[in-house]
């Protein structure tokens, strides 16, 4: 996968839609040292000063569009591998559906898909030399555990990107369904998902993992299992 390289950029998103404009043929990465005008999901900010890595990935969207939504958790795998080899072997590395990272915890990596007609532009933000402060959850930076090159790190997220993408493209989400499965967070576990962008309804269940089309399930006390496509999911509060 071509990288194009910037020390300076208001958005990976942004810069790599452009190039898309000029003539550029997917798929590629934009990588940014840092990054100005970041996004996060629901429009948030998402914050890259300088040491972090933001990078974004475009490439085709696939022919059957339904299908589209689970890149996402495709993506997620391609992050976890990269960072896995780099943590000790006592911190808990997991998926949080559907695709931030976290590391005991705490938010290491988000992730922001945008979509036009000709691209799907799949930006990542990881945490490497800082973290954010004020945001309402829990935030860690790889420095707090070892050393890491943000250069070296993102040519390896998009050797593991293409790596997933490709069996994807080839089999589809199904063949590592339950490979994003076993990474995710609070399986087989009590999780809340909240049906509204404000937070103020929320639905509780044992986590059952995603489904083949990405969705996230969630067993009630009476045993059935329903799935949601979109959410925000956190641990249940202590009652």
């Amino acid at each position: 996968m071509k990288i194009f390289q910037y020390d300076t950029i208001d958005s990976t998103n942004n810069e790599a839609k452009r190039l898309m404009q000029q003539g550029e043929n997917p798929s590629f990465a934009v990588y940014a040292r840092q990054q100005t005008a970041g996004r996060g999901r629901l429009g948030r900010p998402w914050e890259t000063p300088l040491g972090n890595v933001a990078v974004t990935m475009t490439v085709m969207p696939p022919e059957e569009l339904s299908t589209q939504s689970t890149i996402a958790p495709l993506t997620a795998l391609a992050i976890y591998d990269v960072l896995k080899p780099l943590i000790r072997a006592d911190d808990q590395l997991a998926i949080k559906w559907p695709n931030d990272i976290l590391i005991n915890e705490a938010k290491v990596s988000g992730t922001l898909i945008e979509a036009d007609r000709s691209a799907i532009y799949i930006g990542v933000g990881i945490n490497v030399e800082t973290k954010p402060e004020h945001v309402p959850y829990k935030t860690i930076c790889l420095s707090e555990l070892t050393e890491v090159k943000a250069d070296q790190l993102v040519k390896d997220l998009a050797v593991a990107f293409e790596k997933h993408h490709t069996r994807w493209q080839k089999e589809g989400f199904e063949a590592i369904t339950a490979l994003y499965n076993k990474r995710l967070y609070r399986l087989n576990m009590p999780l809340r998902i909240s049906l509204d962008r404000e937070k103020q309804t929320w639905e509780e269940g044992i986590c059952c993992g995603v489904n083949r089309f990405g969705h996230l399930q969630l067993k009630d006390d009476k045993g059935q299992i329903k799935a949601h496509s979109a959410g925000d999911i956190d641990a249940p509060l202590e009652h």
